[in-house]
C-alpha cells in the first residue's frame, strides 16, 4: 500500500519531463507497432508529427499501473505467515516483481488504449463530447484489462474479482481526487469526469454485486447440503 500511495503521489506531483520512465518506452513501443516516430520536446512531452499526436502526462497510464500493482501484490500475498515475517528479505523480490509486472502490463495496455483513441475517438465524437469519447475508450480498455488481472488473482471467485476491479477503478478515479483536493482545482471538469465514470461503472458494479451475492448463496446452500449429508450418514 505504501508503494501504491507513493506511485500515485509521485504521478500527481511530477511534471511531464519527470515521467520519461513511462513515456519514453511508450513512445518506443508505439513506434515499433505503428512506425510513428516520436521526439521529445522542451516540455518533456513526446510528439509525433506524422501521427499528429503528443504523449502528455495523462498518457502515462500511472493510475492503471497502481491498480495493476495492487493486483499482483494480492496475487503473491503471504499465506499463513506470522506478522513478524511479513517484511522478511525473501518477500522483497516479490514486491519488486509485482512492480515490474505492473509496469509491463501498464505499458502494453496503455499502448492499446492510445491506438484505439487514435483510430476510434473521431468516430465516437459524433455522439459524445471529445472528453467523454476519450474517457469511454479509456474505460473500455482499462476496466477489462484490470478485470482480467483480478480474475487471475481470484480464479475461484470470479464475481468477487470483477467487483474488486470495478470498485478499485472507481475509488482511484473518483474518490481519491476528492480526498487529495485535486478535484477542487478544476471542479467543472472533475464533475463531468465523475458523472461519466459513475454512470458507466454503477450498473456494472450492481451486476457484479448481484453475481457475487448469488455465488455466495450457492456456496452456503452447498455447504448446508454437505452438512446434512454428513449428519445423515452419521445417523
Amino acid at each position: 500500500m505504501a508503494v501504491a500511495v507513493a506511485l500515485k503521489w509521485q504521478f500527481s506531483a511530477a511534471a511531464t519531463s519527470e515521467l520519461g520512465w513511462m513515456l519514453q518506452p511508450l513512445a518506443l513501443l508505439l513506434h515499433a507497432v505503428t512506425g510513428w516516430s516520436f521526439a521529445r520536446n522542451e516540455s518533456g512531452e513526446w510528439a509525433s508529427v506524422g501521427a499528429g499526436m503528443v504523449l502528455v502526462k495523462a498518457c502515462a497510464g500511472i493510475n492503471f499501473m497502481v491498480l495493476s500493482f495492487l493486483g499482483w501484490c494480492w496475487l503473491w500475498r503471504p499465506h499463513g505467515v506470522p506478522g513478524r515475517a511479513l517484511c522478511a528479505p525473501r518477500r522483497w523480490p516479490l514486491l519488486g516483481a509485482a512492480l515490474a509486472c505492473a509496469w509491463l502490463v501498464a505499458l502494453g495496455v496503455n499502448t492499446l488504449r492510445i491506438l484505439l483513441i487514435a483510430r476510434w475517438q473521431p468516430a465516437l465524437e459524433q455522439w459524445l463530447s471529445p472528453g467523454n469519447a476519450h474517457r469511454a475508450l479509456g474505460l473500455l480498455v482499462y476496466l477489462p484489462a484490470l478485470s482480467l488481472q483480478w480474475l487471475l488473482v481470484e480464479r475461484r471467485h470470479p464475481a468477487r474479482a470483477l467487483l474488486a476491479a470495478a470498485g478499485l477503478y472507481a475509488t482511484l478515479m473518483v474518490i481519491v481526487p476528492l480526498l487529495t483536493g485535486n478535484a477542487a482545482l478544476q471542479p467543472a471538469r472533475f464533475a463531468s469526469h465523475a458523472a461519466f465514470l459513475i454512470g458507466a461503472l454503477l450498473p456494472l458494479w450492481l451486476v457484479f454485486h448481484l453475481c457475487h451475492s448469488a455465488a455466495r448463496l450457492q456456496r452456503k446452500a452447498a455447504k448446508c447440503r454437505r452438512s446434512e449429508s454428513v449428519r445423515g450418514g452419521s445417523r
